[in-house]
């Protein structure tokens, strides 16, 4: 006789590989986001970063994502973001709703130093 799976096992189951398959498609929707945003489009993580920073040139951005996470329906992540010569690390928070759409945003960006200025070069060893 073939093993069945009882009702409660199949039940969890079933609800683990449901809420697995949401936060994989969310971290896919958020990097989809960030596709969006180096294309120049208005997108959560970055709409509001003309209020942040009227006075940059209109440049436009560019977004990498260094890590994501997922659990449920919250992900988080931390993206570099460059404007000409300059980059900053975004850390974002999204939240979606179980169609997929996008909920809740919340962004904090911290300024990444400038690397430290080159000194001259020490003459080569003549040993």
């Amino acid at each position: 006789m073939p093993p069945t799976l009882t009702e409660p096992l199949s039940g969890a189951l079933h609800e683990l590989l449901t809420a697995r398959c949401r936060a994989e498609r969310n971290k896919e929707i958020a990097l989809a986001q960030i596709a969006a945003g180096n294309r120049g489009e208005p997108v959560p993580l970055t709409r509001h970063w003309t209020d942040l920073h009227p006075a940059a040139p209109p440049t436009p951005l560019r977004l990498t994502c260094e890590n994501i996470l997922a659990d449920g329906e919250r992900v988080a992540l931390r993206a570099t973001v460059r404007q000409g010569r300059a980059a900053w690390t975004l850390i974002g928070e999204l939240r979606f709703d179980a169609a997929g759409r996008i909920v809740e945003s919340h962004q904090t960006i911290l300024e990444i130093p400038p690397p430290p200025a080159a000194g001259p070069t020490p003459p080569a060893c003549t040993c």
